[in-house]
């Protein structure tokens, strides 16, 4: 495990791994008495965000929401609190790379090649059985708490180099826990997997989660995105049309597993699966002993991606890097700076002692006895 680049909290920061508009995320560990070590992922709310009194709620509910979830297919948050007048989340870190990563990570001069239809239902079961756990998470009432993830997409399906993966970023999760309800006509999340009444700003319930997973199975069969467009509106413009049924009918599995997506990505919700069991029980019955070989298979092309991931980190993480927390390293900095300044100053000095003795050396010499 490489130095820290600096200590936030009890937490000592390793590098960047990501950064969005809302919040930083660092790969750190805590250390503990007789060389213990346990790495975790430390999302820092980024001081822009942090001046936003909805942004912060916002991360207040992803925290609160995070310590109720425990389950193996969900990343988990281990703390919330504040260092150096920052919020943060401590959390459960995945050594491996994102779904997306993992989609846009291929060969040079290659085309896009999606993933083993084996290993791409395996993924899609994993985040099933997450949603479905969520959905049924009763309240304090007893009552389920009506968690809608809104944000499922492989930015957020996390996964390590034993192949298991993990959704994580319940960052706009709606629910009865919410501080404050999302205003009908707000929309959230990211317009290529959005279905057509979250792309629209309408009501969103467990059905659009679902839509969403089905996007996802799209781009791992097919290697692209299921939406593009040269901008955010014109590709919510498309979702907002549902799936053409001929992007199904190309993919390169069995029509048993195409039967599936058609009733995940039907436009109307009442026509979609009802709940993640649902939908999970008819891909296993498409697509049988995924666990397996699916897991494999995932492991194998999660490797090679890594075989290919780049010496060193994106511009993007490096600059947050830079960044982060702001107010230490600008005090490292300034410290650096003075430093340099005073050695400098001193052998500027020196320099000007050593020309004046010289002066009155060749005057001595020149002066008459």
């Amino acid at each position: 495990m490489r130095d820290p680049i600096l200590a936030f909290g009890k937490y000592e920061i390793l590098e960047a791994v990501g950064s969005g508009g809302m919040a930083t995320v660092y790969r750190a560990k805590l250390s503990g008495p007789m060389g213990f070590e346990k790495p975790v992922a430390v999302k820092v709310l980024q001081d822009d965000a942090a001046a936003d009194e909805e942004i912060v709620r916002m991360f207040v509910d992803e925290a609160r929401l995070g310590a109720r979830l425990s389950h193996p297919n969900i990343a988990g948050v281990m703390e919330f609190g504040e260092a150096d007048g920052r919020y943060f989340l401590a959390m459960e870190y995945v050594d491996g790379m994102s779904l997306g990563t993992l989609l846009r990570r291929r060969p040079k001069g290659k085309k896009a090649k999606g993933l083993e239809p084996a290993a791409a239902v395996y993924v899609a079961s994993c985040v099933l059985k997450a949603l479905a756990y969520a959905q049924a998470l009763p309240g304090s009432d007893g009552k389920p708490m009506g968690v809608v993830h809104r944000d499922v997409s492989p930015q957020n399906i996390l996964l390590d180099r034993s192949g298991a993966a993990k959704l994580c970023d319940f960052g706009i999760a709606t629910g009865t826990w919410r501080a404050e309800k999302t205003r009908v006509g707000v929309v959230k999340g990211k317009a290529g997997y959005m279905a057509p009444e979250q792309s629209a700003g309408g009501r969103v319930d467990a059905r659009t989660d679902l839509y969403a997973v089905g996007l996802t199975l799209v781009a791992m069969l097919s290697g692209n995105a299921p939406f593009d467009g040269k901008d955010t509106g014109e590709i919510r413009a498309k979702a907002s049309k549902g799936l053409p049924r001929d992007r199904i009918d190309a993919l390169a599995c069995d029509d048993g597993l195409k039967d599936v997506l058609m009733r995940a990505l039907a436009m109307r919700p009442a026509d979609r699966f009802a709940s993640a069991d649902e939908f999970l029980k008819s891909l296993a019955a498409a697509a049988p002993d995924p666990a397996d070989t699916g897991r494999a298979a995932l492991a194998v092309a999660l490797e090679a991606a890594l075989e290919r991931a780049p010496g060193a980190r994106s511009g993007t993480a490096r600059a947050a890097v830079a960044k982060a927390p702001k107010r230490r390293a600008a005090t490292q900095s300034s410290k650096d700076a003075a430093s340099a300044a005073g050695i400098r100053n001193v052998l500027i000095g020196a320099g000007l002692l050593v020309l004046v003795a010289l002066a009155l050396a060749l005057l001595k010499v020149g002066l008459p006895d």
